[in-house]
């Protein structure tokens, strides 16, 4: 048993007991899903017509259903903050800050900030090396910025040549293996914000490694080759939980940081979405979802006839227009998106609890195998909702 198990363990089955709420797609179902198994709650979802979504409707959802307050809460986990590891330097010269966006400068020097000190490092996926060309000018160490992207390479190079770092950049394809030399030669490997199967091949070569100390923090789980979860650890191995991609995608589905505009855009995709999916069902007299790619935010503005001649078009269903007009299922689409509003506020009671499940998973994988692992968070989320880190020393 690791450290993390008993923690694990409440999760894991209070997401099992209630995988009916969580685990569906909310397009691809015109009903409420879970009506047999909670008909009081649907019968409220149903009734209740204000918009948006507000700290009275969830108070009525747990008067209803008393056990989903439990282990839902955001601030269950944001209580779950690790000690600062460094104090930065104060007043740090704009020219290392340039060309970084603020929030993201401000992300990084968080990061950092719980990043213990090592004789040298490893950046794993380093985009242009923005976190290792801190770390290199707060330690005066050596910075290994490992980068798939020849250009942004380049790049990190030309930057830490115009600040005289010692930071140094590898073009390197790190799912097909090529940064085990480098984490076998690491004091620590950091990595903001990899995603996926990035931020799992880390984990997984820096143990074959040996690397003394891992600083991460994970994202977008969803983005994997696999179709179905591979659990890391032993603990997670014998789960009943069986996770798709889309439940890893529920796992990270918050826009804490979106601005008004990208949420009003959002809510008419969504809607436009919705409505031509009514029309597709009833075009092709076929009731199953029918998956369209994603869309140039700009045809949106030119309303919702013109988004689905579009998607007609990607389609091949533009010989089934002339029968059925579009004009119609617009206003469908509007009920839809409520209804699917209603659904997924359900649903993401669930989400801080699934993602703390996917993090425990990897703290337990490392704890099996040697490491001394904490983890928490590195800042708040309103700065980025993907705020957990996880610190595993040898």
């Amino acid at each position: 048993m690791t450290t993390f198990s008993p923690r694990f363990h409440a999760l894991d089955a209070w997401l099992t007991r209630h995988t009916q709420l969580w685990q569906f797609d909310t397009f691809a179902r015109l009903d409420t899903p879970w009506r047999d198994h909670y008909p009081m709650l649907a019968s409220y979802l149903e009734s209740h017509t204000k918009q948006p979504i507000d700290d009275l409707f969830y108070a009525e959802v747990f008067r209803l259903c008393p056990e989903l307050q439990t282990l839902s809460s955001d601030q269950t986990y944001e209580k779950l903050t690790l000690a600062t590891k460094r104090i930065l330097t104060n007043d740090l010269p704009h020219y290392v800050s340039a060309g970084i966006k603020g929030r993201k400068w401000s992300q990084i020097q968080a990061f950092i900030a719980h990043t213990p000190h090592a004789s040298n490092y490893v950046e794993w996926c380093a985009g242009k090396g923005h976190l290792g060309k801190l770390l290199a000018f707060e330690d005066n160490r050596s910075v290994l910025s490992l980068e798939w992207q020849k250009t942004l390479c380049e790049a990190g190079e030309q930057e830490a040549k115009r600040l005289t770092l010692a930071q140094t950049f590898i073009h390197a394809d790190v799912l097909k293996g090529e940064g085990h030399s480098a984490l076998a030669n690491a004091h620590c490997a950091v990595a903001l914000h990899a995603c996926g199967d990035l931020h799992r091949e880390l984990i997984e070569q820096a143990v074959a490694a040996h690397t003394a100390i891992l600083c991460f923090s994970p994202c977008c789980y969803h983005l994997t080759k696999d179709s179905r979860y591979r659990p890391l650890s032993q603990t997670a191995q014998q789960s009943a939980l069986t996770l798709r991609q889309a439940d890893l995608k529920l796992a990270v589905k918050e826009v804490a940081t979106a601005g008004a505009r990208e949420q009003r855009l959002k809510q008419l995709e969504l809607t436009y979405r919705l409505g031509f999916d009514a029309w597709q069902r009833t075009a092709r007299q076929q009731d199953d979802y029918l998956p369209v790619p994603s869309v140039q935010k700009a045809l949106l503005n030119q309303g919702f006839v013109a988004f689905c001649h579009w998607a007609a078009e990607q389609k091949s269903l533009t010989d089934l227009i002339a029968k059925t007009p579009f004009e119609d299922f617009e206003r469908i689409g509007q009920t839809r998106y409520q209804q699917v509003q209603k659904l997924e506020a359900i649903s993401q009671l669930f989400r801080p609890a699934l993602e703390h499940w996917l993090v425990l998973d990897r703290a337990m994988y490392l704890e099996e195998h040697g490491y001394q692992v904490e983890i928490g968070k590195f800042c708040d989320k309103n700065l980025t909702p993907r705020n957990w880190m996880i610190r595993a020393e040898r």
